[in-house]
């Protein structure tokens, strides 16, 4: 058998291991937009219409490790604490809400937030680098501040972050998400 016959088979093989990889992961890809809810229901009513809106409370502020780990993180219930332990609210439902925020503080049990934005675990998105590139929360959060409810606006699919990344002249290699 010629040296190239030999050599060409692995190859093939590789490539086929390699396309049934990226087939998967394109597949477990769309299976994770399908199963996360826009706006799934939370155990506790956050307003950020109230937080970031009306108050102009900076995502940072309860978002604080957006510009230096690799998750922007959900709030500490103990960050909600830091005011909410003097402000009780305007209204019953308010005050209700609060309260229920307190018990969770009380028991130091943390918030079961349920996340209305992920990737698939096979990619890397870390919020460091986009923070230092000016890249605004709002890109690819939406206008959280006038949210009611926060629900996913942006389809954080991989066409989606490489058209942007292709935009703004950031790498789009293959090992820039995925590891």
């Amino acid at each position: 058998m010629p040296m190239a016959s030999r050599l060409r088979r692995p190859i093939l093989g590789t490539l086929s291991v390699l396309a049934a990889l990226v087939s998967a992961a394109c597949a477990e890809d769309r299976r994770v937009d399908i199963l996360v809810e826009k706006a799934p229901e939370q155990p506790v009513l956050f307003y950020h219409t109230i937080h970031a809106g009306q108050d102009q409370i900076p995502c940072a502020y309860c978002h604080f490790s957006a510009d230096r780990s690799e998750e922007a993180g959900i709030p500490a219930v103990g960050t909600c604490m830091g005011c909410h332990r003097f402000i009780q609210g305007s209204t019953p439902e308010f005050q209700q809400n609060i309260q229920v925020l307190m018990e969770f503080a009380a028991d130091s049990i943390a918030i079961p937030w349920v996340r209305v934005h992920s990737v698939p675990t096979f990619v890397q998105f870390p919020h460091k680098p986009h923070v230092r590139a000016g890249v605004d929360c709002a890109e690819c959060h939406g206008d959280v501040a006038s949210m009611e409810v926060v629900e996913r606006v942006a389809p954080l699919t991989m066409g989606w972050c490489i058209d942007c990344h292709r935009q703004r002249g950031a790498p789009d290699d293959c090992a820039t998400c995925h590891y």
